[in-house]
């Protein structure tokens, strides 16, 4: 199998992965809730049958049938209140702020408005390296634990934030100063929108002023003249 063909091979298998998480992560909450609220069933089950074992068969009390009689579901309700008490309302909290944590986490950013599929410069050239290395204080600036850490190593590869064969310009604004072993684990995955925004906010305080404008990659190639270039830094 040829180079282009792996590559094709990748992307496609990327972009399925992409496509599926979302869904994915949404019926692992699902099952989780839904295995929590048999448990629960099962619970009040276990009780009525020691407080109550004349009542133990009726199916009003039970959850998942509740719903067959007016006063099942009041009662079933009632119980739940009763036996999970404060509890639920808070589990209830974190399943919903799970589910919006794994949609942030897999929401990955639009592909770029390039005027081509690749850009047909792959490198970037010495003055880009020099500028990212000045920019960053030559430090790799992967973010980890939701932004809240940075990788202390040097900067060792330029690094397309938003991946090259997928697109993404050869240009500063797509440009992220990365050590080897991060770059080499980010491959040509696509970044997520909230990857992009943490990075965005780190940058805000360790660039120069003047040079913020290029905070948030965006992955787009930008019309920049040598001359202007220069100037910039």
């Amino acid at each position: 199998m040829s180079r282009e063909s792996e590559d094709r091979e990748r992307d496609r298998f990327a972009s399925d992965t992409d496509r599926w998480s979302p869904w994915a992560a949404l019926i692992g909450v699902g099952g989780l809730a839904g295995a929590y609220w048999t448990l629960l069933a099962r619970r009040m089950r276990a009780a009525l049958s020691e407080d109550s074992p004349e009542y133990a068969a009726d199916t009003t009390v039970d959850p998942w049938h509740a719903g067959e009689h007016a006063a099942g579901l009041i009662r079933a309700f009632r119980d739940v209140r009763i036996m999970a008490g404060a509890r639920l309302v808070p589990i209830l909290c974190l399943s919903g702020l799970l589910i919006v944590l794994l949609i942030l986490m897999n929401l990955r950013m639009p592909k770029p408005d390039n005027p081509f599929d690749r850009d047909p410069v792959r490198l970037f050239p010495d003055a880009d390296r020099t500028w990212i290395r000045m920019a960053a204080g030559g430090r790799c600036e992967h973010r980890g634990l939701f932004g809240l850490l940075r990788c202390r190593g040097p900067i060792e590869h330029m690094d397309h934030h938003y991946p090259w064969s997928r697109g993404g310009a050869t240009d500063r604004h797509n440009l992220v100063g990365l050590c080897a072993r991060h770059n080499l684990r980010k491959s040509n995955g696509i970044p997520t929108l909230l990857c992009t925004w943490l990075l965005y906010r780190a940058r805000l305080k360790y660039f120069p002023a003047r040079l913020r404008g290029y905070a948030w990659p965006d992955g787009r190639a930008h019309s920049v003249r040598d001359d202007d270039r220069k100037e910039l830094e």
